[in-house]
């Protein structure tokens, strides 16, 4: 079963909490600095599945995309090039249908590819405010950590990749 990063931290946070209600009942301090904790270790997961995965993933995709309809306008194009010297009306007959096609096909495919490109030229560009926009929920949660602990160092309990 596969679970998304908005599952594991719902699952990370009833788990945690469940543990935690019995600190709740003994010191409230204490179980708001855990659930502090908690929100700080989900903000840098989500961060640093966002830079590892989900970015990595959506350029993937775009690029497949763009190599697939790349080889799809030139494959319209080499159709096009066969078929241009049978043109129907130099024998007055009515326009070929599949000549017709051909053509609307590629100006689809054309279009698709800019778009396609496009896209990716933004994902590149801008995906930097998305990641600042994860660093600065790290930056808050941290923050909250410390003003609860006193200005202390933060320790947590979350391995960290190297």
């Amino acid at each position: 079963m596969r679970f998304s990063l908005p599952m594991y931290a719902v699952v990370l946070a009833v788990t945690c909490s469940a543990a935690g209600s019995a600190y709740a009942q003994v010191d409230p301090h204490q179980a708001e600095l855990a659930a502090a904790r908690r929100a700080l270790a989900v903000a840098k997961i989500e961060a640093r599945h966002y830079w590892q995965v989900e970015y990595q993933n959506q350029r993937r995709a775009l690029n497949a995309a763009i190599e697939f309809t790349d080889a799809e306008v030139q494959t319209l194009r080499q159709q096009l090039r066969t078929l241009a010297p049978f043109r129907p009306f130099a024998y007055g007959q009515e326009p070929w249908y599949g000549l017709r096609d051909a053509r609307l096909c590629l100006k689809d495919a054309e279009v698709r590819l800019r778009a396609l490109v496009d896209e990716r030229n933004n994902l590149v560009r801008f995906h930097s405010d998305r990641q600042a926009l994860l660093e600065l929920n790290v930056a808050e949660a941290r923050a909250l950590v410390v003003a609860l602990e006193g200005g202390g160092e933060i320790a947590l309990d979350v391995i960290q990749p190297e």
